[in-house]
């Protein structure tokens, strides 16, 4: 079915759900570790994912700003510290977008650092899925579950993750049977028998209203050193341009409202408003974006499919949403990030030919997965890549002269 462009079809439906695996397990560890509460994590995401959908036109990823995230986790932050993160970020953004910093940004984040993001972020996803993979808990919130094969034991979770990437192999390009749709949907069905629907007894259908309140002014204080700061440069690099880089290439003309300026409108009102209400740091993402296109996923239907899910949970559900998302096995959630980032460093196949280029961006891809992380493969990326300009620069000089 499609309504005004926007196709609501099982494809669609498969590709809003193929950035679970990004978004689920940040997003559960900040409503069980901080505490953050659940149904105005939802009810924000669920809101911006619409409205990125129907402004955007195309499956426009919604994700946990991840370095805040994994130093709030990290530290247990208090969900008012989080809340201050948020609305710090969103008069950051707001505060830009009415200046048209297109051209500049464009400008500090060539074309081998975006590609550089792009493959780290690849990396880091597939480090993540391979992790996961291995983790000997089929569940996030059970037991260890072991399986003895031939003498020999093994993690049963490995088997279940080697029959969900052979599905996701497999009907990567059938429309009649999604692949993310399929592998979420059995992945489920082995979560529920596994735990035998423990827990699940206790949840409460029905409204319930998101908290709104204003974080301290020590709140605040606390965030924007600790939380803030180490995010801000990746955010512009990833969420703005590389985001904005890879709409390019996946949607071509039909993704031409998707320039710096609109994403830093949108991230604004979004945290603004997510902050007030007791929700996360949000931001868009390129890893996300390849989630979505690579499952099946072609317009804004898709984002408002997973944003109506994720009202819905808000408004019904509330705090019980985590442990029904719980029963996604681990080993399902690393298949899943374990085919997207492969899929998202083929990004950088428009630089193979420039080895400059290209030894940037494997540069940066190296420092992050040797365990140094983004922002150093950020810091260190940049000034190579400006040198490689400089030098081009000098060497046709020298040639035409």
């Amino acid at each position: 079915m499609e309504i005004r462009g926007y196709r609501f079809s099982r494809q669609e439906l498969a590709g809003a759900l193929g950035d679970l695996g990004t978004f689920l397990p940040l997003a559960i560890a900040l409503i069980t570790i901080c505490g953050v509460n659940a149904r105005s994590l939802f009810l924000a995401a669920g809101l911006l994912y619409i409205g990125a959908g129907l402004y955007y036109d195309i499956p426009m990823p919604v994700q946990p700003l991840k370095a805040t995230s994994v130093i709030a986790i990290s530290m247990a932050a208090s969900p008012q510290m989080i809340s201050a993160t948020a609305i710090s970020m969103g008069f950051i953004f707001m505060a830009t977008c009415f200046f048209d910093l297109n051209e500049t940004l464009k400008r500090f984040f060539p074309r081998p650092v975006i590609r550089g993001i792009q493959l780290s972020l690849g990396l880091i996803l597939a480090k993540k899925g391979f992790n996961l993979f291995l983790d000997h808990r089929l569940l996030g919130n059970g037991p260890e579950v072991l399986i003895n094969l031939a003498g020999v034991t093994r993690p049963l979770g490995i088997l279940v993750g080697l029959a969900a990437l052979g599905l996701v192999l497999a009907l990567k390009d059938n429309r009649r049977f999604p692949a993310g749709l399929v592998v979420i949907c059995l992945g489920l069905a082995v979560g529920a028998w596994s735990s035998r629907l423990a827990g699940l007894q206790s949840i409460n259908l029905g409204w319930q209203a998101p908290d709104f309140y204003l974080p301290s002014w020590s709140d605040f204080c606390i965030a924007l050193p600790v939380l803030l700061l180490p995010q801000l440069p990746l955010t512009f690099a990833n969420s703005i341009m590389s985001t904005a880089d890879t709409a390019g290439q996946y949607f071509g003309s039909q993704a031409e409202r998707v320039n710096p300026r609109a994403l830093i409108t949108s991230l604004g009102l979004a945290n603004l408003f997510s902050g007030l209400i007791g929700g996360m740091p949000m931001c868009h993402g390129s890893g996300g974006l390849t989630a979505h296109y690579r499952f099946g996923a072609r317009s804004g239907g898709a984002s408002i499919i997973i944003g109506g899910i994720f009202i819905l949970i808000a408004l019904g559900l509330g705090q019980a949403a985590p442990a029904i998302f719980n029963l996604l096995p681990l080993a399902v959630l690393g298949a899943l990030l374990g085919y997207i980032g492969a899929a998202h460093t083929f990004l950088i196949r428009d630089i193979v030919r420039n080895p400059w280029e290209l030894g940037v961006a494997l540069g940066m891809g190296a420092i992050t997965l040797s365990g140094y992380g983004l922002a150093a493969a950020f810091a260190l990326g940049l000034p190579a890549a400006f040198l490689g300009e400089q030098l081009k620069g000098v060497l046709y000089a020298s040639n035409h002269s």
